[in-house]
């Protein structure tokens, strides 16, 4: 999904929407500082989303939950966004965009749990969303992600709707033998 899918997912989505299949750059210099700017900005933000709020949610509720309570607030974040001018959300309806979020949240939440709390893939993830490379496809894109964490949320739901496998742990416990190995030191 990471790879393939989320371009997959921008492009056809662009099709549907009948936009440019590439986004138009001034320069290749403008489109790899845009792409090491986009490197930092989305992902910096899955210390907060991933690495504090959702182990301190998954505490109270179960993942599917957890997901959709942090998708919107993630969505809340970025409300100032659609109402300044010049920016790319300015260009988009609001709705769309927070269903895709609580959408895209549920699928990084389940990434999140699967690898015990590591926010490597997450932080990919995001930065995936944000890629300058891929087309502006809103909101055509919505309902493939929504499909998609409709997947996540049914084939996964012995995880997503119970909290057996929910990290909690803000900074993941370390394994009992590397303890032991700290504490022999």
């Amino acid at each position: 999904m990471l790879l393939a899918g989320i371009p997959a997912v921008y492009y056809a989505g662009a099709l549907i929407k009948g936009a440019p299949l590439l986004p138009p750059f001034e320069s290749l210099a403008a489109f790899f500082g845009l792409l090491a700017f986009m490197a930092i900005l989305g992902p910096v933000e899955e210390f907060g989303w991933r690495g504090v709020a959702l182990p301190l949610l998954q505490r109270r509720m179960v993942p599917f939950a957890a997901s959709v309570v942090l998708g919107l607030v993630w969505a809340l974040w970025h409300l100032p966004a659609f109402l300044l001018s010049g920016t790319l959300q300015s260009n988009w309806q609001f709705m769309p965009f927070l269903l895709g979020l609580v959408a895209t949240s549920v699928i990084m939440t389940q990434l999140f749990n699967a690898s015990r709390g590591s926010i490597v893939l997450p932080m990919l993830f995001h930065w995936q969303l944000n890629n300058p490379a891929w087309p502006d496809a809103q909101p055509w894109d919505t309902g493939v992600f929504v499909a998609a964490a409709a997947v996540v949320a049914f084939s996964c739901r012995g995880r997503m709707f119970t909290r057996a496998g929910a990290v909690t742990e803000v900074v993941p416990e370390r394994s009992r033998s590397a303890k032991e190995a700290a504490e022999g030191l």
